[in-house]
């Protein structure tokens, strides 16, 4: 049933959590992928953003990237630990408003409505979210719309 309540809903991507994780583990500088095994081959599965300015990609040959880029650093990629930083994300999100669901494999949709001007607004919101996910050393995007 309509309440005649405009939904306002962030959507929040996070485009390099795998390799975020880990690299929040393990810091280090340089080109960085974490790799998967899929028929046979170890592919990459997550790269951080100076593997790709290498021209590596998502889904391409670990043996091919690495004759791309022999400076490449990389460690097997874990999808149940991103799944639960995933979640944790979630549980942390509910400081901005009560209803955080999870969005695929990379995103979680909050429910602002009603919530904004605790933080001084939709602005004020989406900067504090984006300094405090950087700070963690997190890639994010945001989007925010009405439903």
């Amino acid at each position: 049933m309509f309440d005649g309540i405009q939904r306002r809903v962030v959507s929040m991507w996070f485009p390099r959590l795998p390799s975020d994780r880990v690299l929040r583990m393990y810091p280090g500088d340089g080109p960085f992928a974490l790799t998967l095994k899929d028929s046979n081959a170890n592919r990459l599965y997550c790269l951080n953003i100076e593997a790709e300015k290498q021209g590596l990609h998502r889904g391409m040959s670990y043996s091919d990237a690495r004759a791309y880029c022999p400076t490449l650093q990389s460690r097997p990629a874990d999808p149940a630990a991103d799944r639960r930083q995933l979640r944790v994300l979630r549980r942390w999100a509910t400081r901005y408003c009560p209803w955080v669901g999870l969005e695929g494999a990379d995103g979680l949709v909050l429910d602002i409505t009603g919530a904004a001007h605790l933080f001084g607004g939709e602005a004020a919101m989406l900067a504090d979210m984006r300094q405090r996910l950087a700070r963690a050393g997190l890639s994010v995007r945001l989007g925010l719309g009405d439903t």
